[in-house]
């Protein structure tokens, strides 16, 4: 017999994120749900940090980063264009058959991947230290390109989503203290995000069924006319993720590349605690890249408006912000991860400030993605920022180690928000121009 009792409970819980919450309410229970998350990120990476040393946890970020990269990848239907798409279906057998194409690309896609890397494992192609450890990108990767993270932007149920963010660095925390001891190799952190990227990819599919109007088959593989149209659309905000990756995320794999793996698995730390704090900067651009949608429908000046305002805020906040990480993170520091990992201190309050500028630059970024026209111009500014950053990580890392990655990384998000917030209100001085001219006539 069925267990009606658990699905009843399971039910339940489900139906409390069913309805749409007020924007503010929405951002309450975003923000808490990130700072458990936080919580539980900070522990789990200090304890794994701790027990796997600078080396391993190096391998097992070299690791993880390739995975990432090979991800953007998979997302050559870019993400926001899909929510667009989704937003303006005019059924919700429409909004279906675009996740079931979607889905069917990506698990294509996503295979072929793990396809050529088992190749190239097989053949024993890869480094000495990743003979074990490098098998662990085709499960990470294969997971990860399942999650159907934009669904649930699209259709504006970023709250659950938050709650996933707390799941998955509540379960690492939880598998780290359990099974991860000192001296253990990478392999182990390696297995533990398989596991846990294995539960999330459940959930999220069971939430896509209880919390849209998603219904049928999870994928369809006879739509790569469709498909191609999708991919037409995204290339330049594709190619503009790729330059993102660049400047935002690079760093770390060429950290490993050209110093030593050691110093990657102490910027690792940096990196891990940087991440911690930006579930919090994640929560702007999923909740009001669907808003700023909705805005922009309500006038180009009281979009305008919206922006400066939260430009206002973001520079207050955030100057805090930068001034207390400056302080407390160099005192914390060695004694939250050991002295061993005391050089990463500065470089993880530089790439905090890095993340607070980036979170400033979206408002802007994302404002001019919600128009289609201007996604060419947000593609010449990621590449420039791109071409900065890899170019200026490629001349000084060799020397100056991860110092050098983080400072170009906040180099790069501000040189990425002076050219956004310029267009913006390029763009509003000509719309403001050619009305004075229509009505001059």
């Amino acid at each position: 017999m069925p267990n009606t009792s658990s699905s009843s409970i399971r039910d339940r819980f489900f139906e409390r994120f069913r309805k749409r919450p007020p924007l503010f309410n929405k951002a309450a229970i975003m923000v808490g749900a990130r700072g458990l998350g936080m919580a539980f990120g900070v522990v789990g990476s200090v304890w794994a940090a701790r027990c796997l040393g600078p080396r391993n946890f190096g391998i097992s970020g070299m690791v993880q980063s390739f995975a990432l990269f090979t991800g953007v990848l998979i997302t050559v239907i870019y993400p926001l264009v899909l929510i667009r798409d989704y937003k303006n279906a005019p059924s919700d057998e429409a909004r279906n058959h675009l996740i079931q194409i979607t889905n069917g690309f990506r698990l294509t896609i996503s295979l072929g991947f793990c396809a050529l890397a088992a190749l190239f494992l097989g053949l024993g192609l890869e480094p000495t230290d990743f003979h074990f450890a490098g098998w662990f990108f085709l499960p990470i990767l294969f997971l990860n390109a399942l999650q159907p993270t934009w669904i649930f932007q699209a259709a504006e149920k970023q709250h659950f989503q938050s709650l996933l963010a707390v799941l998955q660095p509540a379960l690492t925390a939880v598998y780290y203290i359990a099974f991860i001891r000192p001296g253990m190799s990478a392999g182990r952190d390696l297995l533990g995000i398989t596991v846990v990227s294995a539960i999330l990819t459940y959930v999220y599919w069971r939430a896509v069924l209880k919390l849209t109007s998603f219904r049928g088959r999870f994928f369809i593989l006879n739509g790569w006319g469709e498909v191609w149209a999708l991919i037409l659309k995204s290339r330049w905000l594709f190619i503009s993720a790729l330059a993102i990756f660049v400047y935002n995320s690079l760093d770390q794999p060429l950290l490993g590349w050209l110093h030593s793996l050691e110093e990657q698995g102490r910027y690792r730390t940096a990196v891990r605690v940087t991440d911690a704090a930006q579930g919090f900067l994640a929560i702007l651009p999923s909740i009001f890249f669907p808003r700023f949608i909705e805005w922009r429908k309500s006038g180009e000046e009281f979009f305008w408006g919206r922006q400066k305002k939260l430009l206002g805020l973001g520079l207050a906040f955030g100057g805090l912000a930068v001034i207390l990480g400056f302080i407390l993170i160099p005192l914390l520091y060695p004694f939250v991860f050991g002295a061993v990992y005391a050089r990463a201190a500065w470089p993880c309050a530089i790439l905090i400030s890095a993340k607070l500028v980036d979170a400033l630059g979206q408002i802007f970024s994302l404002g001019l993605m919600t128009d289609h026209a201007y996604d060419k111009v947000i593609l010449s500014a990621t590449l420039g920022t791109a071409v900065f950053s890899l170019g200026s990580n490629l001349l000084f890392i060799p020397r100056f180690g991860m110092y050098s990655a983080a400072s170009v990384n906040l180099a790069s998000e501000a040189l990425m928000l002076g050219v956004c917030f310029w267009m913006a209100r390029r763009r509003i001085r000509q719309i403001r121009e050619t009305r004075r001219v229509v009505r001059g006539q």
